[in-house]
């Protein structure tokens, strides 16, 4: 998603990238406390890494589904990709390693994605495994237009919120900038004010939602 324009949109209450995101800090707080990151890597591609790992759970499982339908019933492989989902998408936000991330975003390819099935899907149709040809394509059309994330989002979203004290967004954003900082020496002095100006964003933005409400 590289591109010339600005992937975000800055507001009083935080930041909203191009896919519909929240990041309750906005440009002027992550300039101040962690403008010698943004001297490596720009915000926009910052916040394009921190959309696509929140999402990898997704890109994870339609990778691993196939591999798990030709090596295993389709009982165990489908069971195996909601616990794969569910434990990725729950612990993923603690660990967004830079590699990681590339890596990620070069696996998200709706083209890839899709050139992958047809192979796998014509392999296992060859061997005549129709069980497995039709929870395949099923599985992906349902990752692919989100339904699956949004009916395990009722079992991630409470583990999400009992392990991690910020959202889900803020926390993976916090923890790429980090990560460059670590990568690049730097130091971040400042870092944990960033967590506390992102819980103020949030309470402040609750607060004008309830009031408007």
């Amino acid at each position: 998603m590289e591109g010339s324009s600005t992937p975000y949109i800055d507001t009083p209450y935080g930041l909203l990238t191009e896919g519909g995101r929240w990041y309750h800090v906005t440009e002027k707080d992550v300039e101040e406390y962690a403008g010698t990151v943004l001297d490596h890597v720009p915000l926009g591609q910052l916040l394009r890494w921190a959309d696509t790992w929140i999402d990898s759970a997704r890109t994870v499982v339609v990778w691993v589904l196939p591999l798990m339908l030709w090596g295993l019933s389709v009982e165990w492989a489908v069971g195996g990709a909601f616990v794969l989902f569910t434990a990725w998408a729950s612990l993923s936000p603690a660990l967004p390693s830079l590699l990681a991330v590339r890596a990620v975003s070069m696996l998200d390819h709706v083209l890839a994605q899709a050139l992958y099935y047809v192979l796998a899907m014509s392999a296992i149709a060859a061997a005549e495994m129709y069980g497995a040809l039709g929870a395949g394509l099923l599985g992906f059309v349902l990752l692919r237009w989100g339904v699956l994330e949004w009916a395990i989002g009722y079992v991630v979203r409470p583990l999400r919120r009992s392990l991690y004290p910020l959202p889900v967004a803020d926390q993976v954003l916090r923890g790429l900038i980090v990560r460059v900082a670590l990568k690049h020496r730097l130091s971040l002095p400042q870092v944990d004010d960033i967590t506390k100006n992102i819980l103020d964003n949030l309470d402040s933005h609750q607060e004008t939602d309830t009031d408007v409400s």
